[in-house]
């Protein structure tokens, strides 16, 4: 089917502002506007989007054959490199048209000039990027890329797991869905593949940006832990010491467990976040946000003006809002020190389904190295909400047209 129909808890608004502080950490009005999206972009001022029937295509895409290429990497493999030598005559922004359908492969982008691949199926479902690869699952022969070169680690990885890695500045993706299929056939705990299970190896990311200035315009992430890996460059990387920043507006990302998070500079604006329900054992949680930011980063992920939505079957008060990723922290080691992550995340003026903690309890729940929740001394967190408005228990349902289930 080309529509798989979510139920959506929607209900009339009801204010947050009378949560406990400790709990639910609010940011004053003064230190609202330090988190901001002009504060976030900093120099970087997107052009504004044209009607997908203005755009070029340098290359267009289609699984039938009759477009310049049948797969989306071999029309990435047929750009110039960023790094080469200018050609005469060559455009500013290369396009990428890519028709209506299911495109199984996996997509790296790394060292190409500036970008803009786009579906021209109107609705982000008509075109569909697919792969499932997982963390825990062996290395097949020939399965390196630019992006994840061969290595001695006899798995994926996390990183590695990715459907679609943007590892390249100055890219858009427009109108599209990006699926990371490894773990659909799980239900409530039950059909993982071996040496997988609710403690680990279930990771499987979507899509990984590591880049500036990357843009996501009506864009759909599917996948269940991890699928959204805002990374930023690593020492010895091209522009190591350069921002990290991505810009998603008018999309959708839909998981289960800390499904969006890394340690870049990350906007979400006009998003719904859909949590998803029925891969984990039954009592078994789940996790939105998952920052990584370091220490003396004054900027994180900033979420703005979103729905924090529910497919039907998750228990009301049985999903964090997010935690702090104490990225390469064992439980129990963390130390505040300027080499030490602490993860910075603001959700603003957006719509909280009841699916999050409920009140007592707040919404945050301990870092991945089991630093507990808290807004003071030397290991506090990084993590606040701004006017915020919380959706009530359900009542009415709505239908979103979504590309979920079409990797099946």
């Amino acid at each position: 089917m080309d529509r798989c129909a979510i139920a959506l808890a929607l209900a009339l608004l009801a204010g947050s502002g009378h949560a406990n502080p400790k709990l639910r950490p609010q940011l004053s009005e003064g230190q609202a506007k330090l988190q901001t999206r002009a504060a976030l972009l900093a120099d970087w001022q997107p052009a504004a989007a044209r009607p997908l029937a203005e755009l070029p295509a340098h290359f267009s895409v289609t699984a039938d054959g009759s477009g310049s290429h049948r797969s989306l990497q071999a029309a990435i493999d047929a750009l110039p490199s960023r790094s080469a030598a200018p050609v005469a005559g060559a455009p500013a922004r290369y396009f990428i048209r890519l028709a209506p359908g299911r495109y199984v492969e996996n997509v790296c982008i790394l060292d190409k000039p500036p970008l803009t691949i786009y579906g021209a199926g109107g609705e982000p479902g008509a075109v569909r990027l697919v792969a499932g690869r997982f963390a825990a699952q062996p290395r097949e022969a020939g399965s390196a890329s630019p992006c994840f070169p061969a290595s001695s680690a006899p798995r994926h990885g996390t990183a590695g797991s990715a459907s679609v890695a943007v590892f390249s500045d100055e890219v858009t993706l427009r109108h599209l869905s990006i699926v990371n299929s490894a773990m659909d056939g799980v239900r409530a705990g039950q059909g993982y593949p071996p040496e997988v299970g609710e403690g680990g190896g279930a990771q499987a990311v979507a899509l990984m940006t590591r880049g500036d200035r990357i843009e996501l315009d009506r864009v759909q992430l599917w996948g269940h832990q991890d699928t959204f890996y805002a990374s930023r460059r690593r020492e010895g990387e091209a522009e190591s010491t350069g921002p990290s920043r991505v810009w998603v507006h008018d999309s959708l990302i839909a998981g289960d467990v800390d499904f969006i998070f890394g340690d870049a500079r990350l906007l979400l604006e006009r998003c719904t976040v859909l949590s998803r329900a029925g891969r984990r054992t039954p009592g078994e949680g789940g996790i939105v946000l998952a920052p990584s930011t370091a220490a003396n980063e004054t900027i994180g992920f900033i979420v703005q003006d979103s729905r924090f939505l529910a497919e039907a079957g998750l228990a009301p008060g049985s999903v964090w809002l997010g935690r702090a990723w104490d990225q390469g922290v064992a439980k129990g080691e963390w130390r505040a020190g300027p080499a030490a992550p602490n993860g910075l995340a603001v959700v603003s003026e957006s719509r909280i389904g009841a699916h999050i903690h409920a009140r007592h309890e707040g919404v945050w729940g301990p870092s991945t190295a089991r630093r507990p929740h808290q807004t003071e001394g030397q290991a506090a967190n990084r993590l606040f909400e701004h006017r915020n408005q919380d959706l009530p228990a359900v009542q009415n349902e709505t239908r979103l047209h979504t590309g979920a289930g079409l990797a099946r």
